[in-house]
């Protein structure tokens, strides 16, 4: 038990379901004014929680013109009774520059583990400007957006649309819980599970870790350095660990000397953040859903992306590997290794569908991931 100098010192972290990098690009340029409405579990007792918000967008790319951001939390959900959301020197609307983020003030909602929330984020741009984009807004979770400002009264009247939201929701829990940065590519994005952006990590996570997930699709370990994660970056402060599913985007055009090379530039800079990090083996890829035929030399039989799992499942580096999750292992034909089992395969040769979502979830041992 925390005692109470100890609670309101130790810094913040994320503390809720679905913080997500703005990784769907940008509104149309027509609408000036959209509210979004998400919704966010806590997996954690905590006192009070703070909104991050962001503007930029894909592979860190600034937003085109500052955007201001106004935002309330419905707790609990049913309630009818939403939090203000107040940011730096009380103001109730704040402007976000390109490429800037900024988090509100905490805001008391003494939050109960596996408790929802609503999340209502306005969004207003200049004339022709745009907004960045990132989850899907679903109606069955009590989520949508509209046109205008409902973040103090009103309710959404679309739904299943990209929308713009926190990228984080931090505060101080009462009690130690680790936090996971979700890094990787479209497979860890969610691509083609049901809903599209769940996906076997947060599957796997519950209701019992919190996370934020700043995968993209096609994003490479080689690709993720420098200025392609310069803004998302400064979401690992708010984690404990990180869980990295990717190489598949990696072997299209990089060898495995290539790939270990740049994995370990990428869990160096992880471990720098303080981070322990669990890395996923990298699952078949083939010509299409109907070919079966490796896509190139690197995922045939005994080639580099075997090569590289093997590698990984030897944990060649425990300074910087906490564990490896062996997620292809699960995706793979047991007659044919190269090739996809066809019950867990998507709607193409690349991603797996919720079959094979649910099948990699099950491999994450989350009584590995600890404090």
């Amino acid at each position: 038990m925390k005692t109470e100098k100890q609670q309101r010192f130790q810094k913040p972290q994320a503390v809720a379901t679905r913080g997500s990098h703005l990784g769907s690009g940008l509104s149309d340029g027509i609408v000036k004014t959209q509210t979004s409405v998400t919704c966010h579990e806590f997996t954690c007792d905590v006192p009070e929680v703070q909104l991050v918000y962001a503007n930029y967008f894909d592979f860190d790319s600034p937003g085109p013109n500052p955007i201001n951001v106004k935002a309330s939390i419905e707790y609990p959900i049913g309630s009818g009774f939403r939090y203000e959301v107040f940011f730096h020197g009380g103001k109730r609307e704040i402007e976000i520059a390109p490429g800037a983020d900024v988090e509100s003030r905490s805001i008391p909602l003494n939050a109960k583990a596996k408790t929802k929330c609503l999340v209502f984020s306005c969004a207003t741009v200049p004339e022709g400007g745009k907004f960045p984009r990132g989850q899907v807004a679903y109606s069955n979770r009590g989520e949508g957006l509209k046109n205008g400002d409902i973040v103090d009264s009103g309710t959404p009247d679309t739904q299943g649309q990209y929308v713009y939201h926190p990228v984080a929701i931090i505060g101080r829990p009462k009690e130690p819980t680790p936090a996971v940065l979700i890094v990787g590519d479209s497979i860890a994005s969610g691509a083609q599970d049901n809903p599209q952006d769940r996906g076997f990590i947060p599957l796997a996570l519950g209701n019992e870790i919190p996370w934020i997930r700043i995968s993209k699709g096609n994003e490479s370990v080689y690709g993720f350095a420098g200025a392609a994660c310069r803004f998302r970056m400064r979401l690992a402060k708010y984690c404990t660990h990180a869980i990295i599913h990717s190489g598949t985007n990696d072997f299209v055009q990089k060898n495995l000397a290539q790939y270990q090379n740049d994995l370990i530039a990428l869990l160096q800079s992880l471990s720098d953040y303080g981070l322990k990090n669990f890395v996923c083996t990298i699952p078949p890829r083939t010509v299409s859903k109907t070919d079966m035929s490796p896509v190139n030399p690197a995922f045939a039989l005994n080639g580099d992306v075997m090569k590289a799992n093997a590698w990984l499942l030897s944990n060649p580096r425990p300074d910087l590997i906490a564990g490896i999750f062996d997620t292809s292992r699960v995706l793979r034909n047991p007659e044919r290794l190269a090739e996809w089992d066809p019950v867990v395969l998507g709607g193409d040769g690349i991603h797996p569908g919720s079959a094979g979502h649910t099948r990699m979830a099950a491999q994450i041992d989350k009584s590995m991931i600890q404090i």
